[in-house]
């Protein structure tokens, strides 16, 4: 083989493998982020050890990379192509003889070696990575049963159970001053314990609560005929309770539990099934695993004959094109798979259509001769040069109102540069990040019939969080493409010729940040709270589970800061009132029960005073609260109540709360004595994100200009390096302090201002 023709295919690989690593570090990087955010409710309230929470880390990382090596090998060689063909270079080697052979194999061998690397993590690494996955996340469920009421917060996860706990200890599992709810579905009756101490004695049969020095009293339902209580007090007390520890370790003693799970030689066996549902399910698994591991090469294909063929638009239109291409072959995958679970196509043709229409294409791509169809490229080329064909007035323009003014024309077109990429980034981002989460869902969608209506609902109800998520990484991406340009084509010195400095070249760049910040603000503020709250229900509706509330009946429970009074009850909005409410008063050390106060309704008539209207009391008196007296008032005036603020519904997850709510519950649940580190924090990075924004755009722009020089692929890989420690040090630091290591202030606030400080150590490498 002759040099020049080992030149063309290494010159080839060079110009493809950089966007292609590029890409998959970055959509890596972001859907990785994605799916560790379902498990961040685990990590931080079962407090897993960081050996547990590496691992399933560890177990995310193969079903990211499964989804997004394909959508890099494509991006990777059309953005190459498309560069070679906007600097004319395909023109010059198609004149030199160089045949499309030639250009195509090189591509091809990377999409062989992708597919081989993706076939090994479908066949291997995948279904390995499921069972760890969820191996670990039962392990970090069970760690939580080993005290899963967290001190001074109602806990209504034991089924037919409320406990409070107002002391105790959480790592050595021991209560003080326990309160418990009992309901008992055959009779209505309802059973009250409380005790001075208790724990959980958990062993893989069953599970019990131990309490001590414990007052139990059973109160009829309210629709029974004669009404009795039994009252009845212990030194030892023990319960026999579901917490859910038996079906967990099940759970974990499974050897398989799905088909993602199983590896390829039980896939086969169990494609032998004599159950039709199960073999149906693993040749469904089957086909897909390998038809996803075609796709880089196939992908790869397609991606050359596409790229070889662009002309203008350089690394702009392969972007599109890529986001083009990977929406049409996962909508068309998605399509089959559904096509496939119904029954109305076979697995082979139903997971294998998305390929033989990108395979198609590219039959066609090759029919048609090599000049260039992109027509409107070439049109938009034209127009680009004949708008530089006017230097003068654009020079005269820029100097006068740079040196005096603003805007200049150089912000005007700074500013519109900014917007288009944004938009462009942050639709093609979006784009993919909707499609990997259907991708996701698509199995629950099919299996649970969900209608397209609640789909589409759930996307958009997903927007607000996915937009909060992903301005940072696209605010990167944007001032990195718009002044690495300017550094490229020689634009910047040009502007610094003219008498202006580096600091007056970023201003657009700052100020559209913060534009961008501010809205960051106004969609966490005012959307996503909101958004957050219907697009977990319609999640979980697509899971096939149900949605959660407070108790199963929908009843609030609060508890008073002087620790003397719990409360039941349902919220009336309209009137500020409380609906069939329980009021349970409790001694003077706030141990056992004193009295019950059951109403119908109760209505503040002042700050601090409620009447309750058509009540009935229960009072434990006598030696030791044996005795019962029962009392019937139509109204009974109650003194040291709570404002009606804080009996109003909440939610306690910081992404279904504004930054007033949260701190307004994060002010009562301090007088309450709870432990808010976590929320501390939460409240704080709420702060932090909108500046993170301004942070990746301060970052960016000075590596845009000092490394744009030397080529846009090495300011982006630098900048993606950033981005992403910028992530893993956020990470790090919130887990300080939910721990409570750190301040929350230091804990959320450290890594802005750590690379603010590493953007302006950028910003004085960059010439002034």
């Amino acid at each position: 083989m002759s040099p020049v023709a080992k030149l063309i295919p290494r010159y080839v690989v060079r110009g493809a493998l950089p966007y292609a690593v590029l890409t998959l570090v970055l959509l890596t990087a972001i859907l990785f982020t994605q799916q560790s955010g379902r498990f961040a409710e685990l990590a931080l309230y079962a407090d897993l050890p960081l050996s547990l929470a590496g691992e399933i880390a560890a177990a995310l990382l193969p079903s990211v990379l499964i989804l997004t090596l394909p959508v890099a090998v494509l991006a990777g060689i059309v953005i190459g192509f498309a560069r070679m063909g906007s600097d004319s270079e395909i023109i010059a080697l198609r004149a030199a003889g160089v045949g499309t052979w030639t250009l195509l194999w090189p591509a091809l061998l990377i999409g062989v070696l992708a597919s081989g690397a993706t076939a090994f993590l479908h066949l291997k690494e995948a279904p390995e990575a499921a069972r760890d996955l969820r191996r670990a996340v039962v392990q970090g469920a069970l760690r939580k049963l080993e005290s899963p009421v967290e001190p001074r917060t109602f806990n209504t996860e034991i089924p037919g159970y409320v406990i409070y706990v107002r002391d105790g200890d959480k790592a050595l599992g021991t209560w003080g001053r326990v309160f418990i709810y009992a309901h008992e579905q055959k009779d209505g009756s309802t059973r009250i314990v409380t005790a001075r101490g208790g724990r959980i004695d958990s062993s893989p049969e069953k599970s019990e609560l131990v309490l001590s020095d414990a007052v139990a009293m059973k109160m009829p339902s309210q629709q029974a005929a004669e009404r009795s209580y039994v009252v009845e007090r212990l030194d030892q007390l023990r319960l026999a309770i579901d917490t859910g520890r038996a079906g967990l370790i099940e759970s974990l003693s499974k050897k398989e539990v799905q088909a993602e799970e199983l590896d390829w030689s039980d896939l086969k066996r169990q494609a032998r099934s004599e159950s039709v549902v199960e073999r149906r399910e693993a040749e469904r698994t089957m086909q897909r695993k390998l038809a996803l591991s075609a796709a880089p090469l196939v992908f790869s294909l397609f991606g050359g004959l596409l790229g070889v063929r662009v002309r203008r638009g350089g690394r702009g239109l392969g972007i599109l094109l890529s986001l083009a291409v990977v929406v049409v072959y996962y909508l068309v995958s998605l399509l089959g798979e559904s096509l496939a679970r119904t029954g109305t196509l076979s697995a082979i043709v139903g997971e294998w259509m998305a390929t033989a229409v990108i395979l198609l294409l590219s039959l066609m791509l090759l029919r048609f001769d090599s000049r260039p169809r992109f027509e409107w490229a070439k049109r938009l080329s034209r127009e680009k040069q004949a708008g530089v064909r006017k230097p003068r007035a654009v020079q005269e323009h820029t100097l006068g109102a740079g040196r005096s003014g603003f805007p200049s024309l150089l912000d005007t077109s700074l500013f519109r540069t900014l917007w288009m990429s944004f938009l462009v980034g942050f639709v093609s981002l979006v784009s993919i990040f909707i499609i990997f989460t259907l991708f996701e869902l698509w199995r629950f969608i099919g299996a649970n019939r969900v209608p397209a209506g609640v789909v589409a609902r759930y996307l958009l109800y997903l927007l607000p969080l996915v937009a909060v998520e992903l301005f940072p990484a696209t605010m990167l991406i944007t001032v990195l493409i718009t002044y690495a340009l300017l550094a490229r084509r020689s634009e910047a010195i040009a502007w610094w010729a003219s008498g202006q400095s580096v600091y007056r070249l970023m201003m657009p760049g700052l100020l559209f940040a913060i534009a961008v910040g501010a809205g960051t603000w106004l969609v966490q503020e005012h959307l996503m709270p909101a958004a957050n709250v219907k697009q977990e229900a319609l999640r979980t509706r697509i899971r096939g589970g149900q949605a959660r509330a407070t108790t199963g009946t929908g009843r609030q429970w609060l508890a008073s800061i002087e620790d003397r009074r719990l409360y039941s009850y349902e919220f009336d909005e309209q009137p500020g009132a409380l609906i069939e409410p329980t009021i349970y008063e409790l001694d003077g050390e706030g141990v056992h029960l004193a009295r019950v106060i059951t109403g119908k309704s109760g209505r503040w008539t002042a700050a601090n005073q409620m009447v309750v209207s058509e009540v009935e009391t229960v009072s434990l008196g006598g030696a030791g609260g044996m005795t019962v007296e029962r009392q019937l008032l139509p109204e009974l005036p109650l003194s040291g109540i709570d404002s009606p603020q804080v009996f109003r519904p909440t939610v306690d997850k910081p992404s279904q709360l504004s930054v007033l709510a949260l701190s307004s519950y994060l002010k009562a649940a301090k007088q309450r004595g709870v432990d808010v580190s976590a929320l501390a924090v939460a409240l704080q990075r709420k702060y932090v994100n909108p500046f993170s924004v301004i942070v990746m755009a301060f970052i960016g722009m000075p590596l845009a200009l000092a490394f744009g020089k030397r080529g846009a692929i090495v300011a982006l890989c630098v900048a993606v390096g950033v981005s992403v420690s910028y992530w893993g040090v956020g990470g790090g630091f919130q887990q300080l302090g939910n721990h409570g290591m750190l301040p929350p202030e230091v804990a959320a606030w450290s890594p802005p201002v750590i690379f603010a400080a590493l953007g302006t150590y950028f910003l004085t490498r960059v010439r002034t």
